[in-house]
């Protein structure tokens, strides 16, 4: 292995007992299996740093590089326990933590984003985490400007963010709020609707539905002229009567 296997996994010939030849093979060798030792050894800490680059990059953080733990901080403690979804709450307690070591705050998001332990990746892993992590991120995104507007409505409403996805790649976001008063009668409209013969026990269909049902308000109503109805409809203290809709 030694004088014939390692050398050839170099690209070099097997060391022979020519002593001129024998000395400058043993000699590239060296210098060859130095560095790939060095970068066996410095393998896990670049993981580490390009994940971390991945993290600055995917939630947008606008401090300093050195200030990411810091930031995901203070902005999941705003949606810690109040995402029920498995993941994303695991990842918002995580980046809460204030007691351990950095490494080990890092690994554990790398964990959870991952569902495997940064340091048993393949290639493979690293490109799987890429796509997960963008999911998390827009997922904590979202919440995390729906509790922000949320916060600013006060009582009597709730909000949803809708997030539509065009086959082009173009996005269409929207903040929709719903009175408390209205819930019963949205309720009730939905069931209506989904009682239809052509939707009734067709789960595909339904969707489809929804789909084009949210392309077709999005495109015909924007942010601004839901928040002119919203205020007219409170300026005049008239409960809108969702069975004529």
């Amino acid at each position: 292995m030694l004088f014939k296997e390692l050398p050839q996994a170099f690209n070099l010939p097997p060391i022979g007992t020519e002593e001129a030849e024998d000395e400058n093979i043993a000699k590239s060798l060296r210098t060859q299996l130095v560095q790939v030792l060095r970068d066996i050894h410095t393998t896990y800490d670049r993981l580490l740093n390009d994940c971390q680059n991945l993290l600055y990059e995917a939630f947008a953080v606008r401090s300093e590089e050195t200030k990411l733990r810091e930031d995901l901080r203070v902005r999941a403690n705003y949606i810690s326990g109040r995402c029920v979804e498995s993941i994303l709450n695991r990842f918002t307690r995580a980046a809460t933590d204030t007691t351990s070591p950095d490494q080990q705050w890092l690994e554990a998001l790398l964990m959870i984003v991952a569902d495997k332990p940064a340091e048993s990746w393949k290639d493979e892993d690293f490109t799987s985490f890429e796509l997960k992590l963008s999911d998390i991120s827009r997922r904590f995104k979202n919440l995390e400007a729906l509790q922000k507007e949320a916060a600013t409505r006060g009582e009597g409403f709730e909000a949803r963010r809708i997030t539509v996805t065009r086959p082009d790649g173009q996005e269409t976001h929207r903040m929709v709020w719903v009175e408390n008063e209205t819930t019963d009668q949205l309720e009730n409209l939905v069931n209506e609707v989904l009682q239809n013969p052509l939707l009734i026990n067709n789960p595909q269909l339904q969707q489809a539905f929804i789909a084009t049902f949210t392309e077709k308000v999005f495109g015909v109503t924007s942010e601004e002229n839901v928040t002119k109805i919203h205020n007219s409809r409170q300026a005049k203290k008239v409960k809108p009567n969702l069975n004529q809709a």
